[in-house]
């Protein structure tokens, strides 16, 4: 029974009672004779038959919720196969199969990721990842889908091209989000469930929830930060395991570990890889009659969002600073540097207000003579290669706008748009689609009024206009604009009476303060006391430079005055070097950065901070001096390991990851080549890669390859969907001492079991590591693996020590 949209949000938005979702597809259609090379979604044409099979197996298990089979639909990964122009059709058909069998049940359109990584990380443009969703997302609705389920996300950028997706087909189509978390409580690519969240509520999902790489019992932290982080309904549904593993989870142990999901908040509840109907079945039973735990979320005030973290302001919270540097409009390096689309200077910018205390960075490419739209998605790709916070993109051109904040990840401030009808309307249009925070300047079709109670009467029409829009006032912050004292001495009073309004009616308010002393003696004194001044009257973010130690101070003195610094930390840590001489930012990204990689030479900082130049330029000079092996062993490796270690510990995130390997690997081609001209060889070994026969993922794979490269080891990838006689093969060719194998399904993880007793059989003298989201320690043990890793990381340590002549440290990950 296909439900109206309306029926779905209000079933959906307020789950009462725990809804069980159904359980894995691929080992139940391998059941009922699918195999590869056939993807398990052309089971929709060739057998429709079975599909619907499982799909009833579950409904009479008790399941309310159905995922269609459609999890690989997308174009880019059926165009793998060469049948991309079947994507809307395949979807189609998924649907309509999943919608005879459903019954009562709701039918969730099933979207999951390409296997490959968005720009700048990997090569796929934003906009194209959006077009090879949007015929899965248009067959699904077609096929009578009730929501779209956008799944097993691991980078928030890609989740956000699924949502775009969406509403391009059907603007007001419901979806849910849910991500695959790691052991740490991450995505491969940084993401929290905090930032998740956070964002997922700002696009407008749903619910928000966490899926596959973990069993119930590592999901129960994450489903309470999930609960913690939004009101929003939390979908959880782990795996089960490999049936052939020891550790596999039988339906009995897998719902005895799905109660703590329950008690952690859990409105929406299922299983994926390994999950069978004996699993949903216990489920249903354990939820039947129980309520959902509703835990406390106290989410007040803005919230800004970057990949990895969460940023408030108001509610009581101490000021957050915008951080302003990263603007062309003053003469500098940066504005040069940004009109030859080069970002040196923006990412030492983005550094040195990072450490020095802001909390979103502005960024503003507003060069009259360059492209825009080019020089936006740069400069935001090189701004969070080196920091963690969100971002305000500064323009008043709507296509830089827009085009900012389809590459911003997280939720970005839009900054900004005037209370003018059509500038009002398409900030409102733009908030809503990508889930930005929306600035406001108190400007309407009457200009600056001086009147600050007028500008505040503005701002309420505004917020009244953007809630009947679906837009809340958690999502607006209002800018009552700063006038130069100089003008009119009620200028500045004005204002503080504005941002006093404002305040009282619950809007949010920030300032651009350096105006109020234009053309005026001590200009610093004047911005900081007004300042202040603004803080008192209810100020919650000011755009400034957080590199002015004074300014700072005043901000820190005025947060703790007005109890906004609770328990007096922020100036209590500020307090005792409060005298200290400005720095610029040059030099203080570089003191950063100096204090990150103390005890390293400057060839290894240069490689941390992914400054692939400058690495390569300190590279000549070392190797001139020490050869070009003491640049590898000497250099590369503690830099990385390094590197690997702060990845571990959660300081540092992919991109940084990627940035530093990009850097090493650079600087490695360098070594290896003079290397070369000496007659000699840095190969430190051939590691031959490859995702096994019918599996089409390999994201996680292509990332171990660009660690292994960057630690100087000889990579040969032989892509996805491998015969294990092409890998065998190959490895003999290649003299390889290591085999890598990738899987995430269930279904094709035996695969590495058959591999590696066809070597054994053979007499094959190299290593067999293996990993995926369906592979766990004694899983890989079980099947004979020399070892197995979670993360790019981990497997560049497990092929040194496997080279090294040391067993994998099958304790260390899990497995005695």
């Amino acid at each position: 029974m296909l439900l109206d949209r309306g029926r779905v949000r209000s079933l959906l938005g307020e789950v009462r009672s725990p809804l069980v979702m159904d359980g894995g597809m691929g080992t139940q259609l391998a059941e009922r004779g699918w195999h590869p090379p056939m993807l398990p979604e052309e089971m929709c044409l060739h057998m429709p038959q079975a599909v619907r099979e499982v799909h009833e197996s579950y409904v009479e298990s008790g399941a309310a919720v159905l995922e269609t089979n459609s999890f690989g639909g997308s174009v880019r990964k059926l165009s793998m196969r060469g049948l991309g122009h079947l994507a809307e059709e395949l979807a189609l058909r998924s649907a309509q199969i999943a919608r005879q069998a459903a019954g009562d049940a709701l039918v969730a359109g099933s979207v999951g990721p390409t296997g490959e990584m968005l720009a700048p990380l990997g090569e796929m443009s934003f906009e194209e990842a959006v077009k090879s969703f949007e015929p899965q997302v248009r067959g699904l609705i077609r096929g009578g889908a009730d929501l779209i389920l956008i799944e097993t996300m691991l980078d928030l950028k890609e989740a956000a091209a699924a949502v775009e997706a969406v509403k391009r087909v059907d603007p007001l189509f419901p979806f849910v989000v849910s991500f695959t978390f790691d052991r740490d409580g991450r995505t491969v690519t940084g993401t929290t469930p905090e930032a998740a969240a956070c964002w997922a509520q700002a696009v407008g999902a749903l619910g928000v929830g966490a899926n596959c790489g973990l069993g119930p019992r590592g999901y129960v932290p994450v489903v309470r930060r999930l609960a913690e982080a939004s009101p929003l309904p939390v979908w959880v549904y782990p795996n089960a395991g490999v049936p052939s593993a020891g550790d596999y989870l039988g339906p009995d142990e897998f719902v005895g570990e799905c109660e703590e999901l329950l008690k952690a908040g859990a409105s929406v509840i299922g299983g994926c890889c390994g999950t069978t109907p004996d699993h949903v079945r216990a489920l249903a039973a354990l939820a039947r009659g129980r309520r959902v735990t509703r835990l406390h979320c106290d989410l007040g005030g803005v919230r800004l969002s970057s990949r990895s973290r969460v940023i408030s302001a108001g509610a009581g919270l101490p000021l957050a600073m915008i951080g302003e540097r990263i603007n062309v409009s003053r003469k500098s390096p940066l504005r040069e540097q940004v009109g030859e689309y080069r970002y040196g200077e923006v990412k030492r910018e983005a550094k040195a207000q990072t450490v020095a205390g802001a909390a979103v960075i502005d960024v503003n490419v507003g060069l009259p003579q360059i492209d825009q739209v080019r020089a936006i998605r740069e400069a935001i790709w090189a701004v969070e290669s080196v920091t963690h916070l969100p971002i305000s993109i500064d323009s008043d051109a709507p296509a830089v706008l827009e085009a900012g904040l389809a590459e911003a990840v997280g939720v970005p401030l839009m900054n900004s748009v005037t209370a003018k009808e059509e500038s009002l309307e398409l900030g409102i249009r733009l908030a809503l689609r990508y889930g930005a925070v929306l600035a406001v300047l108190l400007i309407d079709q009457r200009g600056i009024l001086e009147d600050g109670l007028e500008r505040a009467r503005i701002a309420q029409r505004v917020l009244d206009v953007a809630s009947s829009r679906g837009l809340g006032p958690n999502r607006i912050v209002f800018d009552p604009l700063t006038l130069t004292l100089g003008a009119s001495q009620s200028n500045g009073l004005e204002t503080l009476r504005a941002v006093e309004a404002v305040s009282r009616m619950g809007g949010h308010t920030m300032l651009g303060i350096s105006n109020v002393s234009h053309g005026l003696p001590a200009r610093g004194l004047l911005n900081r006391t007004f300042l202040a001044m603004a803080m008192e009257r209810g100020l919650d973010m000011v755009i400034c430079n957080p590199l002015d130690r004074e300014l700072l101070g005043v901000v820190r003195a005025a947060d703790a005055l007005r109890g906004r610094d609770r328990g007096l930390g922020a100036f209590m840590a500020f307090g005792p070097s409060w005298r200290e001489p400005e720095r610029g930012a040059v030099q203080a990204a570089e003191a950063s950065a100096g204090e990150v990689c103390s005890g390293l030479s400057e060839l290894s900082r240069r490689v941390m901070e992914g400054d692939r130049d400058g690495a390569l330029a300190e590279a000549l000079t070392v190797m001139a001096q020490e050869g070009p092996m003491e640049v590898i062993s000497g250099h590369l490796i503690p830099a990385l390991d390094e590197v690997g270690r702060r990845y571990e510990t959660g300081e540092f995130f992919l991109p940084q990851l990627m940035e530093a390997a990009e850097a090493a690997s650079a600087v490695c081609r360098l070594a290896e080549e003079e290397l070369l001209r000496l007659g000699r060889s840095a190969n430190r070994g051939t590691v031959v890669l490859a995702t096994v026969e019918g599996d089409l993922h390999d994201l996680g794979k292509n990332l171990v390859g660009t660690v292994l490269k960057s630690h100087g080891y000889r990579v040969v990838d032989l892509g996805k969907d491998v015969k294990a006689e092409v890998i065998l093969e190959a490895a003999q060719r290649e003299g390889a001492q290591v085999v890598g194998l990738s899987a995430l399904m269930t279904s094709t993880v035996p695969r590495m079991r058959e591999f590696i007793e066809e070597a054994r059989r053979r007499g094959a003298g190299f290593k067999v590591i293996v990993g995926g989201a369906a592979v766990s320690p004694a899983y890989a043990r079980s099947i004979g693996a020399d070892g197995m890793s979670y993360d790019a990381v981990g497997a560049a340590r497990l092929v040194e020590r496997l080279l090294s002549g040391l067993p994998c440290d099958w304790e260390g990950l899990g497995c005695s």
